[in-house]
């Protein structure tokens, strides 16, 4: 009977080992897992940033060139003016006869 007990004793122990080996393997894989979502976590803030950054400089290129006039609108205001200028000419050659 004693034999009996002190197996199962030695059984409990055994397992008892076991299971205590087996929480301490979980919590480092735990720990492990926390650093990683950690740093994925700042990872993902990081790239949240910078995606506004980039959404801001894209809005101010977007603007920029809603304001930029196009190669034809240069030239048409060129022509505008040379216009003018020859028109402005023409006034003041006819003022000075």
């Amino acid at each position: 009977m004693a034999g009996n007990l002190q197996q199962r004793l030695d059984s409990l122990g055994s397992k008892a080992q076991l299971l205590t080996s087996r929480y301490e393997q979980l919590l480092a894989e735990k720990r492990v897992a926390d650093a990683k979502i950690s740093e994925l976590n700042t990872l993902a803030e990081r790239q949240k940033k910078e995606i506004d950054v980039l959404r801001q400089k894209l809005e101010h290129l977007r603007v920029v060139t809603t304001i930029t006039p196009s190669r034809a609108d240069v030239e048409r205001s060129r022509a505008i003016l040379s216009q003018l200028v020859r028109d402005i000419d023409k006034c003041i050659a006819e003022l000075t006869e």
